[in-house]
């Protein structure tokens, strides 16, 4: 029995061995992850496409990783003639390295064709249009999708239409830079459809080219909602009003939460509703300033200027000054210049001043200009510092 025993003995020993060097073999899961990170990352450091856009523009493993999903042609390339190609005729027409790789990173299917028999044919066009130098650059850059289009189907219609919409190719050009998605609007469906019911709403001609001008992207509205056309309405604007066009182009193109949010904000800074409406008239621009702004600047005039709430609907232009650069800093040397009892300046034209007038006559003129100017100088650095420490949080 002895001899039996052994060999049962060494059996189960062996196959205790055999399955702990199994085990060895065996990678956890979060390791298997890794290691294909590992492989993945390093087949494309010898990737051609993968080198070329490290070390010439600087991208990342992770875009790179994005683009190969996007196009993934550019992991097999044996050759970076295309690539170079496509480099060379963005530089030709003045784009930067930043603009290129953003073009790159933002488009990688165009990266790989043809850029004589496809590509530059649409750059070409645009140049007809007018975009010459850095306004094409910066077109391409802010909106590179226009490379990606059709030139005969969908470009070239769709300029030649955009093109007799705006009359000037100077407006065309600041429309389409202002707003670039224009081109992502589809010509039938979208663009001549809202042409149409802008000159239904009485939009014609010079009107229409002053609402485009406000809003290009009014484009992509071709209807307004009943709550839309309700608060049009109560604002009260006469439609023979420059500041209608306005009205119109920010209610169009803005949700209507927000537009009435921003109103009950100006009526929680202690406006009553009327109140609120005259504002809003002869200064649409407000519905554009955030409810922070905007309360920033009546607080700052109710507790800091000792105003009623109230002044500033017959002085709404106190609403578009800028309250730490320009509001605060006057007030201070206003401030000032009042407790030497030398002057009896008024303060609203101390405020609504341009700036160079502002220290020449006020500031510079003055018999005390040096503590003037200390008071002036040190809130404007307050107010530098206040927007640096903004941007960092």
């Amino acid at each position: 029995m002895r001899p039996l025993y052994l060999i049962r003995t060494l059996l189960l020993q062996n196959s205790r061995n055999i399955m702990l060097r199994s085990k060895l073999f065996i990678i956890p899961f979060h390791f298997r992850n890794a290691y294909s990170t590992l492989t993945s990352t390093h087949a494309y450091s010898q990737n051609l496409f993968s080198h070329f856009a490290s070390t010439k523009f600087n991208m990342s493993a992770a875009d790179i990783t994005r683009m190969f999903k996007r196009n993934p042609s550019l992991q097999s390339l044996q050759t970076l003639d295309k690539v170079e190609q496509f480099v060379d005729m963005l530089n030709r027409y003045g784009c930067s390295q930043v603009q290129i790789a953003k073009i790159m990173m933002s488009q990688p299917p165009i990266i790989s064709t043809s850029a004589e028999r496809i590509l530059e044919p649409k750059i070409k066009l645009l140049e007809d249009f007018g975009f010459q130098g850095e306004t094409l650059a910066k077109l391409l850059a802010s909106y590179p999708y226009i490379l990606s289009v059709s030139l005969e189907n969908t470009l070239l219609p769709k300029m030649e239409f955009l093109k007799n919409l705006f009359h000037s190719q100077e407006f065309l050009i600041k429309s389409l830079l202002r707003a670039p998605s224009i081109f992502s609007y589809d010509l039938e469906k979208t663009l001549k459809p809202s042409v149409v019911f802008w000159e239904r709403w009485g939009f014609q001609g010079t009107e229409l080219f002053r609402l485009l001008r406000h809003r290009p992207d009014i484009l992509q509205r071709s209807s307004l909602t009943p709550a839309q056309v309700d608060l049009i309405r109560e604002i009260g604007v006469a439609k023979e009003s420059k500041a209608y066009t306005f009205i119109v182009g920010v209610v169009a193109i803005s949700r209507i939460e927000t537009l009435k949010a921003k109103i009950e904000n100006l009526q929680l800074c202690g406006l009553s509703a009327e109140e609120t409406w005259q504002v809003c008239r002869p200064a649409p621009q407000v519905l554009l300033y955030s409810k922070v702004r905007v309360r920033e600047t009546m607080n700052f005039v109710v507790k800091d200027m000792e105003l009623p709430a109230n002044y500033i609907v017959k002085h709404t232009c106190l609403l578009h000054l800028n309250l730490e650069k320009v509001m605060r800093p006057r007030f201070l040397v206003w401030q000032k210049i009042k407790a030497m009892n030398v002057s009896s300046l008024s303060l609203l034209s101390v405020l609504k001043m341009p700036e160079e007038r502002f220290v020449r006559n006020i500031i510079r003129g003055h018999p005390e200009s040096t503590t003037l100017w200390m008071v002036y100088e040190n809130a404007i650095s307050k107010a530098s510092n206040h927007t640096k420490s903004s941007i960092q949080c």
